[in-house]
């Protein structure tokens, strides 16, 4: 449930991020200036942090359902080092 939760949240955010940062395209395009560069990045960073949220989760899902057909290094060693961790749980000290 918190993967659907976590993943309904980052998909809220790329649109929004990519809506605002389309109005400031858009602004300036008209020669006005929006916002100003921090913010700018900021939005931009939420965007594709967002994404990259989103590559990882279907990434996930596909290569435990083994529907993978090319490997991607970075996912797999991220994976691969969340499953050699101990699972702790009620019964653990």
């Amino acid at each position: 449930m918190l993967r659907l939760g976590g993943s309904v949240a980052a998909f809220a955010v790329a649109v929004e991020s990519f809506s605002r940062l389309w109005q400031g395209v858009r602004s300036a395009l008209e020669g006005q200036r929006l916002y100003g560069p921090v913010e700018a990045l900021g939005w931009m960073a939420a965007f594709w942090v967002s994404l990259g949220y989103l590559a990882f989760v279907i990434y996930a899902a596909d290569r435990t359902a083994g529907r993978t057909r090319r490997p991607m290094p970075l996912f797999d060693r991220w994976l691969d080092r969340r499953a050699d961790r101990p699972q702790g749980g009620a019964g653990s000290a």
